[in-house]
Formats: structure tokens, sequence, C-alpha cells
């Protein structure tokens, strides 16, 4: 099957008070977790858009670490485990509202994409709060 080039990450953030965090949030695919943390940026912001590149090009703060062709991931990886977000949260305060999240898996025969469908579009039916108190983990489906 085959290997995994780049991962990118589209992630937005809510839009109200006290919608953004501190805590790490990580993505896991193809059996790991990846930590989405982008270099000299403050991400995760109250209102934001952050983007994140996995793989060749990245954009995250240790791309060695966070590299999905070491070891060398494939798409058969990817559709064996589940694909999600995970808030670190630490502490009742360590809450995130999420909006939405977009994952495109590339590699040099084809792309998949994952997101939260139920999530598309606006208003407060359209986003979830992640932390100790509503839950850690957002699974993501592939769009099909």
């Amino acid at each position: 099957m085959a290997d995994i080039e780049q991962i990118d990450i589209e992630v937005l953030t809510g839009d109200e008070p006290d919608a953004g965090t501190d805590a790490l949030v990580y993505l896991g695919l193809g059996g790991r977790e990846f930590l989405l943390d982008n270099y000299d940026e403050d991400d995760f912001r109250r209102g934001d858009r952050n983007n994140f590149r996995l793989g060749r090009d990245s954009t995250v703060t240790h791309p060695s670490e966070n590299d999905p062709s070491a070891p060398r991931l494939t798409l058969d990886d990817v559709t064996r485990h589940p694909v999600y977000l995970r808030l670190n949260a630490q502490v009742e305060s360590d809450h995130w509202l999420l909006d939405n999240v977009w994952v495109t898996v590339r590699t040099d025969e084809r792309d998949l994409r994952y997101g939260r469908f139920a999530l598309d579009g606006s208003g407060s039916d359209h986003s979830i709060w992640l932390g100790i108190r509503a839950g850690l983990v957002l699974h993501l489906e592939d769009e099909r």
C-alpha cells in the first residue's frame, strides 16, 4: 500500500469567550500520535484557523519526532486504526471549543480526507467543547 508522504491538518477554534487553549493537542493516525504545534506560533487561540503539516515540508516544532515516514506509515496503517484529535487537558481550565478539523493524508497514489462532518456549518450546534468535563477525544471519519 502507498507510503504516506505528508499529512495536512486544518483546525478551526471557536469564537466564544475562553474558546482557545494552551493545552497540547495531538492527532491520532495510523496507530501513532502526532503533536500539533507550529514553530513560533501561538496555536488554538479564539477564532483562529491553524494549519499544520507533518512529513515533507513540515511546519511543526518537532518535525523529526512527528514525521509519518519515521517509521514509515502507509494508507493501510491509516485505514486499520482510528483517526482522532486528543486534547491533553491536565486541569479543568484546559478546555477548547473546536469548530472543525480536516485532515488530508497525502501519498503519491491518492489522498484520504478525514473530518467531523457533523461540525460543518455554523452555529453552536456545529462545534464541540473538549476538556476534562466534556471528553478529551474526538474521532474523525473518512470523507466518502
